[in-house]
């Protein structure tokens, strides 16, 4: 009797969902990409791509910029690490 009543209960929330486990089959994925679509073409145009393409190369100017100065900082750092420990090696 409960084997019955498990079959039964299953073919009901079969029912109940529609019969339809993939969502593509009964459309609601292709409404929601739909509405995903729609907001983003609200969002960004193709102007608003292009600048930001820009605005990255320009950072990664910045950085490169900033890379040269902290490997120019190092090499000074150690110059004068050098410097001081060879002198201060030599007055003893």
């Amino acid at each position: 009797m409960a084997i019955i009543a498990f079959i039964l209960a299953g073919i009901a929330v079969a029912v109940w969902r529609g019969g339809q486990a993939n969502p593509e089959s009964t459309g609601k994925l292709a409404r929601r990409l739909g509405r995903v679509e729609t907001e983003l073409k609200e969002k960004a145009t193709v102007g608003d791509v292009a600048a930001l393409g820009t605005e990255i190369a320009e950072l990664k100017s910045e950085m490169a910029g900033d890379r040269r100065v902290n490997q120019l900082t190092y090499e000074s750092v150690k110059r004068l690490e050098g410097y001081f420990i060879q002198k201060g090696t030599e007055a003893k």
